[in-house]
């Protein structure tokens, strides 16, 4: 038998972890834009993993129906989503700004609509599972009370 206690603590390592693992992508992203100049189609498999990684996220917590939502932690999370955006904003038109000087014949409209809709898929996974989860947890919390 093991230790509740312990469950719990392997739990919350695995949890640090993924933030660790997702931390790491978005700096490997930063990376090979900024340092090693690599253009913003070179970088899909950090779009995916950033877009998906939410997604994932949001389908394990309903298939354990179990849910983060808080009221208190809307703002810090829409704060945190605006801070993370801003930031990806940046370094993008950073990387664009200095392939541009770089080469004359340099496309930027590709990036840019390569950047819009990485946002926009960003955004809209974030808000809708967002939105759904605190539909659920609402849900969640009558159905657990019910059973009492």
């Amino acid at each position: 038998m093991k230790d509740e206690r312990i469950e719990q603590a392997k739990l919350k390592i695995r949890s640090e972890m993924a933030i660790v693992i997702l931390y790491g992508i978005s700096l490997s992203f930063l990376v090979k834009t900024l340092v090693f100049k690599m253009s913003l189609q070179e970088s899909m498999t950090e779009y995916l993993i950033l877009i998906f990684f939410p997604l994932y996220q949001f389908i394990r917590m309903h298939t354990m129906k179990v849910s983060i939502y808080s009221e208190r932690g809307k703002k810090s999370s829409i704060k945190n989503l605006l801070i993370a955006i801003g930031f990806l904003v940046v370094a993008s038109m950073v990387l664009i700004f200095n392939s541009m000087k770089t080469s004359a014949m340099y496309d930027w409209q590709s990036p840019v609509v390569s950047l819009f809709i990485f946002i926009v898929l960003f955004i809209a996974i974030f808000f809708l599972t967002y939105k759904y989860n605190q539909y659920r947890s609402h849900k969640y919390e009558k159905e657990f009370d019910d059973d009492k």
